[in-house]
């Protein structure tokens, strides 16, 4: 699977704290493999220095049964709506405050509209763009929020639910593993959250990672734009406008 290792900071749904971003599957790096000569290669980064928090021993129920996505909403947000979203509370100088100025308690029916269809938590039974790990739920207690890149390929590519099951399990791995031994406040936590992620891409989820990276055979198919965006921003933009609409200006 493609290694995507950008990450943001994302105000969550209540906007009353921070959390930290990852691009769901294409936050982990591919595990180790066999490349074209034969030898065996890992494309993981990571140092040899010992990790601050390894990734915690999983169950056998782990990961449980599949979020599918929920509905489609053509119409709950538009492009300025999720341009606003992630400039006010996923973007480079998104804060509580600016978060909250449209996106808290004191929102407007259109814009809380917008938000429940983009952000649903880990522990709801259907998942919208971004899942909410941030309090709770399924795997975690760290502060991260993940793109939902399983459920958009189940809507662009049904013929494809397996795959988008397989996307799904190994975020959902990645999770178990580090969220509660990694919980994110800031950002050096956030990268202790990463380096986590890409030792239990090699270690504890490697048969997850190994599956998801059937997501590959997506870059130039139905469901290529839940994959190739360049960046977070690209990615959550596809992704939402895949759920929520937005594709078109309206007023």
């Amino acid at each position: 699977m493609k290694t995507s290792p950008f990450a943001t900071l994302l105000v969550g749904a209540t906007c009353a704290a921070t959390a930290f971003a990852a691009c769901s599957s294409k936050s982990t790096p591919e595990p180790a493999r066999a490349s074209d000569s034969g030898t065996v290669s890992d494309s993981s980064s990571a140092s040899d220095a010992p990790l601050v928090c390894p990734p915690a021993a999983l169950d056998e129920g782990v990961p449980g049964i599949y979020h599918h996505a929920q509905p489609v909403e053509p119409s709950a947000c538009t492009v300025l709506l999720l341009n606003d979203y992630y400039t006010s509370c996923l973007g480079p100088q998104a804060s509580a405050t600016t978060c909250d100025q449209a996106w808290g308690a004191g929102e407007d029916t259109q814009h809380a509209t917008c938000q429940s269809c983009i952000l649903t938590q880990s522990s709801a039974t259907k998942w919208g763009a971004l899942v909410d790990y941030s309090l709770g739920g399924d795997a975690g207690e760290g502060g991260i929020v993940s793109v939902n890149v399983a459920g958009c390929i189940e809507i662009l590519d049904p013929s494809q639910l397996p795959c988008a099951e397989s996307v799904q399990q190994a975020d959902e791995c990645e999770h178990a593993a580090c969220d509660a031994v990694c919980p994110v406040n800031d950002a050096a936590s956030f990268a202790n959250w990463e380096a986590c992620v890409n030792a239990s891409a090699n270690g504890e989820c490697l048969t997850y990672a190994t599956s998801a990276q059937c997501e590959s055979g997506e870059d130039s198919g139905p469901a290529a734009a839940c994959v190739t965006g360049s960046d977070f921003q690209d990615q959550f933009m596809a992704v939402a406008t895949v759920f929520c609409g937005g594709g078109a200006l309206q007023d």
